[in-house]
């Protein structure tokens, strides 16, 4: 039977899989909200890439040390009130800034693979460049990483970190609806278009069995048909969770804002394997599958 201590976690703990990758869910120290579920690469870093920037003001002694005394993190108000916008208005010279090492890291190639987390504008450290502090967004619990200008990775500082064991994963109790939203009604707004679902697929296999053509409103590239070779389908329609009309929003990562479908299969047959995905639907979808026969890739038609 699991101790009270074991389901409250390991405060940096760095339980990894075979393949280096977070093996349970790492939360918040404060209000222990989940931020990243079996995800996040464990990287050591050195010099100055071990640094986390920690931004300081004279108003901050107080609440930094309560944030301190509850979580056993750097934990400060300024970091905490760097996601409010209306916090953010002054100019980086009107705080200090601490550069806290922290050997251990954990790297998530995309935002939108994280649970929970804010960012906050664009601040610029001495010697940093420009970065976005990651915080927790329920507590402002922060900073727990950053994010550099431009990149889609963000960096968190393994030992500010409570890992927990993916055993007490409890989806209901960690993303609970809206207060007055019940399951109907998000159903009901997802499939009249007013919210987008996204998702991921990883596939290892070089042809994926689809079809895609730029999207019929103008925008982004979408499945119009599943495919299959030899009689077979193909590992998108097998998969389950991929729909006619679902758009292609990143390739490993990499966003496929404003390409053609050309360009998006391009990306998806150069890409290494295993290939993840990232998805967007808007929508209801049909659920009967068009399939039609595998033909190789041309630069005016076809699919992987």
């Amino acid at each position: 039977e699991p101790t009270s201590s074991e389901a409250d976690g390991v405060l940096g703990g760095r339980c990894v899989d075979t393949g280096g990758i977070n093996a349970g869910m790492l939360r918040c120290p404060r209000c222990f909200s989940r931020l990243l579920s079996q995800c996040g690469r464990l990287v050591e870093r050195a010099g100055d890439e071990a640094l986390l920037h920690v931004p300081r003001s004279s108003n901050a002694s107080a609440e930094a040390a309560d944030g301190a005394a509850d979580s056993g993190t750097v934990t400060t108000a300024a970091a905490g009130t760097a996601a409010d916008p209306a916090a953010d208005t002054a100019p980086d010279g009107a705080c200090g800034w601490d550069a806290v090492p922290h050997e251990w890291w954990w790297v998530v190639e995309d935002v939108n693979d994280v649970d929970n987390v804010a960012l906050s504008y664009l601040v610029t450290p001495p010697a940093a460049g420009a970065i976005r502090l990651a915080l927790c967004s329920e507590c402002r619990c922060g900073p727990l990483g950053y994010q550099r200008d431009g990149e889609a990775k963000v960096w968190f500082a393994a030992p500010l970190l409570r890992q927990q064991d993916a055993m007490y994963a409890d989806d209901a109790a960690d993303f609970p609806l809206p207060a007055g939203l019940d399951v109907a009604q998000l159903q009901a707004m997802l499939d009249s278009g007013q919210a987008t679902v996204a998702f991921k697929t990883t596939f290892e296999e070089a042809r994926l069995g689809m079809m895609l053509q730029d999207a019929a409103d103008g925008d982004g590239v979408e499945v119009t048909a599943f495919t299959e070779f030899e009689g077979r389908p193909g590992p998108v329609e097998l998969s389950g969770k991929v729909k006619l009309g679902d758009k292609v929003a990143r390739v490993n990562g990499q966003s496929t804002r404003g390409l053609d479908f050309a360009a998006v299969l391009e990306m998806i047959i150069d890409a290494p394997r295993p290939l993840t995905l990232h998805w967007e639907r808007t929508g209801s979808r049909p659920q009967d599958a068009s399939r039609v026969a595998h033909s190789d890739f041309k630069p005016i038609a076809g699919g992987p």
